[in-house]
């Protein structure tokens, strides 16, 4: 299977801002990208979990491993120079998903942010050879407004899988996931939930544009897409109706990708 298969039918707004990247970086983004969503999906297997992923990050450390995305990982890790820290980290906030998910604050949320999706802003930005400290910052903040995008729209997933990730003082109920699976919760309190995570994000896309700067100029249209096509969902999120939202996936249509993609170029020159 290629490493392009998991950008392609899994991170699609990745895929198609990606496409605006030099050949050989969208290739190792794939890469990357394939790395941690394999690693996320086998949390997401509720059977053995932890011991799937204990697995995989033994077979990581195994130089004569037989994994060939983990083999793939760690060529571009080598040729980028990419910290192990941050692999680490993101074990580490991947892991954290094998267990009973309790949230309690926001900023305990943006710490969960930051390992399982601030890190990978984090490499991203060394595969864009962008390795200055406040570029790194901002990378990081971008990973993290997308993770809060990602935590807003999937709360109904999530909670088919045994976690809530909303922290419960943004809750003004005790909400269990049996509640959302079962449908039995006040639909108006739960969106107003919802509704903060995405306006916390707004902070985090915004620190994230701004580094922008710091990147190669090949790199920066196709950065700044890959940011409002998926700020964008949460745009959606909050102007979807309750039936919607809790009976289906928001997503970002193929038209308004194009509107964005042309209007994300004006702006990108305008203000960048």
């Amino acid at each position: 299977m290629k490493s392009e298969f998991y950008i392609k039918n899994y991170g699609k707004s990745f895929f198609w801002a990606g496409k605006f990247l030099k050949k050989e970086i969208f290739a190792d983004c794939a890469i990357l990208y394939a790395f941690c969503r394999i690693a996320d999906d086998l949390v997401d297997e509720n059977s053995n979990s932890a011991k799937k992923i204990d697995k995989f990050i033994k077979e990581y450390s195994n130089s004569k491993s037989k994994n060939i995305i983990i083999n793939k990982f760690k060529k571009i890790k080598k040729k980028y120079n990419i910290p192990e820290k941050f692999i680490n980290d993101l074990f580490y906030g991947i892991k954290l998903d094998t267990k009973i998910v309790n949230i309690k604050t926001k900023k305990e949320l943006i710490k969960y942010s930051y390992y399982v999706a601030g890190t990978v802003g984090a490499m991203m930005a060394h595969i864009f050879n962008t390795t200055h400290p406040k570029a790194i910052k901002h990378a990081i903040d971008l990973g993290i407004a997308m993770q809060l995008t990602n935590i807003a729209r999937d709360v109904v997933a999530d909670a088919k899988l045994g976690r809530i990730y909303l922290p419960k003082d943004f809750l003004s109920q005790n909400i269990k996931v049996e509640d959302i699976v079962n449908k039995n919760f006040n639909r108006d309190k739960l969106f107003s939930a919802i509704t903060k995570i995405i306006i916390m994000s707004e902070k985090f896309y915004k620190s994230g544009n701004d580094g922008i700067r710091y990147l190669p100029s090949s790199i920066k249209y196709p950065i700044f897409l890959a940011s409002s096509l998926y700020k964008r969902i949460g745009l959606n999120i909050i102007n979807s109706n309750l039936d919607k939202y809790f009976n289906s996936r928001i997503y970002v249509s193929f038209f308004e990708k194009l509107f964005i993609t042309l209007k994300a170029f004006f702006v990108l020159n305008f203000k960048y």
